[in-house]
């Protein structure tokens, strides 16, 4: 997904890799509804990696989970510690397909604003 600024953030449920316009992270176990772990990436790397502190994350809809191949479109709302906020849209990504087999999410969503 990419943003007015043309940024991307793609984050992995899986491993741990910084990618040039990715980024992986764990995430949690299987048991979490798409939604929340959606929303669980989204806290942690912004405020690890884009150094700003997140209060709380709300994504829209409710995504238990995705079938093979599903994408999800998302809207979330981010809010700072500092009491700003963004909307920002999302994307739930199976990786699983005919010949792949149980293979992490991925999410992307649009990067905060600078």
């Amino acid at each position: 997904m990419t943003s007015s600024t043309g940024r991307v953030v793609r984050v992995r449920r899986a491993l741990v890799v910084a990618l040039p316009v990715a980024v992986v992270v764990a995430g949690c176990g299987p048991n979490t509804d798409a939604y929340v772990a959606l929303q669980n990436a989204m806290q942690k790397h912004i405020t690890q990696d884009d150094h700003r502190p997140v209060r709380s994350v709300a994504c829209t809809p409710h995504i238990h989970d995705t079938m093979r191949e599903e994408t999800a479109h998302l809207r979330c709302v981010v809010q700072f510690q500092d009491g700003t906020s963004y909307t920002a849209n999302a994307v739930i990504q199976n990786e699983n397909s005919g010949g792949a087999h149980n293979l992490p999410d991925t999410y992307s969503w649009d990067k905060p604003p600078a």
